[in-house]
């Protein structure tokens, strides 16, 4: 599984994990007005299926904040540099937020402990 973790590098770094694990929403006033932004990104987007905001841990106890994206085309490095972006203008090339673009099965397991914040009803359409 491959993702994208955008700091504030220009270029997005794709680095593999061996393991994953979904631990729920990420969610509370800074990550919502995050998801409105990226939405409204999002709506202009037409490979965006769906993308939830979500508490991952990578193997270890530790977690990380991911930005869990399912997507028309797979991994999408210009999608990424976007987000990339739109994430560095609100909280500072300090931070880092990754990218994680998911399959069907990982979307599956995702989707029994977090709500995506961006549903596109244009999958199917």
């Amino acid at each position: 599984m491959s993702q994208f973790d955008p700091r504030s590098k220009k270029d997005p770094e794709e680095f593999q994990v061996p393991q994953l694990r979904f631990l729920g929403e990420q969610d509370g006033p800074p990550e919502r007005e995050l998801k409105c932004a990226l939405a409204q990104c999002f709506q202009n987007d037409q490979s965006v299926i769906t993308a939830y905001l979500a508490r991952v841990a990578y193997g270890g106890e530790s977690f990380a904040v991911a930005l869990c994206l399912r997507g028309q085309l797979g991994p999408d490095r210009g999608l990424a540099e976007k987000v990339g972006k739109i994430f560095a203008s609100m909280f500072g090339g300090h931070e880092h937020l990754d990218i994680i673009f998911l399959n069907e099965m990982q979307e599956a397991e995702l989707a029994k402990v977090c709500k995506p914040f961006f549903p596109s009803w244009r999958e199917g359409a």
